[in-house]
């Protein structure tokens, strides 16, 4: 594994499904030529093409200037193509810029840089580029960059407040350029490659049943001690009529297992093919199911429950943490498969009738 300092663009085909929709061998083109024009542009400014998921594109560059010089060139050059061409079928795009540390695995970027570029992305209107504090900060005073600074702006699951940049877009009579708006709920249908079940659950499981067996006894022992006392009756006669019951161990080890499913910890791993909007869906699954919006701790997203659901989902809280196209999850073993059927039915219908 290798760290690295990159600029990163991320873009995105605004309306491309619109597209889909009247014409499949159209938008089909549409696409060749998009990707033509991104690889020309991408290759001329010294960058390398990370990742290319159906209409969207991650590329990284070494140097800020090229990252951003590049995304203005792109938006002119689908411009002149979009020139003469009906509005349902011109090629819009827009585009985020960040600049960070990332991990490069496999000639694959991962990190949370990545998630925000793709946020950026979301920020920008058609034929514009939105702009992360970091990466204007870092372009060379030698270039004159016209764009609109948004001070205090909140950007999904990411701490704090920020400063976002966002050029006029190049078709300004129709987009017009305004102050980013969070949205609570995505529009993003995403696809689920991959679901992993970590190593380690097994272990947990059973340690966390053999600590419920241990209180349910150590209550029971509390219980025996006080009943004794209010009867009369020995307390190791009382404890071993208990003990030689077997109505007692029909209640107690069923009891042990079924407070481990909801407290035992389980891991697992999502992969998606679209890193768009990845922690936002999951954000968004878990308000509905009855938790806060997540609070970041050590590099996670922890979820706990909301006030009004504390006594049904008690301290069974939630840890993820998102890197790039996946998410790394924890909690509870019961819950957890729960959370993924969720996760997989938004996925096919996105609803969350069933939730």
């Amino acid at each position: 594994m290798q760290k690295s300092d990159v600029a990163l663009m991320f873009s995105d085909i605004r309306g491309y499904n619109r597209i889909l929709e009247l014409d499949e061998q159209d938008a089909t083109d549409i696409l060749a030529i998009h990707d033509k024009i991104s690889q020309e542009v991408i290759n001329e400014y010294n960058g390398h093409l990370i990742k290319r998921n159906d209409d969207s594109i991650l590329a990284s560059f070494v140097s800020a200037n090229d990252a951003y010089l590049c995304a203005i060139d792109f938006q002119e050059r689908l411009k002149s193509f979009n020139e003469n061409k009906d509005k349902p079928r011109r090629l819009l795009v827009s585009i985020g810029l960040h600049k960070g540390e990332v991990e490069i695995r496999n000639e694959q970027i991962f990190g949370e840089q990545v998630n925000i570029a793709a946020r950026l992305q979301t920020l920008a209107e058609p034929g514009s580029v939105c702009l992360s504090d970091a990466i204007y900060n870092a372009i060379s005073r030698m270039i004159d960059i016209k764009a609109i600074e948004y001070r205090d702006i909140e950007l999904e699951n990411l701490p704090g407040s920020h400063n976002v940049y966002k050029t006029l877009s190049i078709y300004r009579e129709e987009f017009k350029t305004g102050r980013p708006v969070l949205r609570l709920k995505s529009d993003f249908q995403y696809r689920i490659k991959e679901i992993e079940h970590m190593p380690g659950n097994g272990i947990s499981f059973i340690f966390t049943s053999l600590q419920a067996l241990f209180l349910i006894l150590t209550m029971l022992v509390l219980i025996a001690a006080y009943h004794s006392r209010q009867s009369g009756v020995i307390f190791s006669e009382l404890i071993n009529s208990w003990a030689s019951n077997p109505t007692f161990y029909g209640a107690v080890i069923p009891a042990s297992l079924f407070l481990s499913a909801l407290y035992a910890r389980r891991k697992m791993r999502v992969v998606f093919y679209d890193i768009r909007d990845v922690d936002r869906i999951l954000s968004y699954i878990m308000q509905e199911l009855g938790y806060r919006r997540p609070v970041h701790s050590k590099g996670f997203m922890l979820f706990k429950p909301q006030m009004a659901n504390f006594f049904i989902l008690g301290m069974r809280k939630f840890k993820a943490r998102v890197d790039s196209d996946t998410i790394l999850l924890q909690g509870p073993f019961l819950y957890m498969s729960k959370l993924v059927k969720m996760l997989k039915y938004y996925e096919k219908t996105g609803k969350t009738d069933r939730f």
